[in-house]
């Protein structure tokens, strides 16, 4: 849910960028567009980052990593 709010406040801060942009080429540049548009744009980014699913540790070398993790702790004992 998080994360479709985040794309959301994402699209509509490019969108206010754009409108500052276009602004700002035809001389008479909206100070706020800028300003809500790159807010709007971070806090998205920041809601998509929290609202993303935790992936599990891949499985993939698993025993390696065990057995490299035992060496480890063995060899600081020794």
């Amino acid at each position: 849910m998080l994360a479709r709010l985040g794309s959301s406040l994402v699209l509509l801060g490019v969108i206010g960028l754009v409108v500052f942009l276009v602004t700002a080429s035809a001389g008479q540049a909206v100070a706020p567009a800028l300003l809500l548009g790159a807010s709007l744009a971070a806090l998205g980014l920041l809601l998509r980052r929290l609202g993303r699913p935790r992936r599990a540790p891949p499985a993939r070398f698993r025993l390696v990593r065990r057995l490299l993790g035992r060496a480890e702790e063995e060899g600081e004992e020794g």
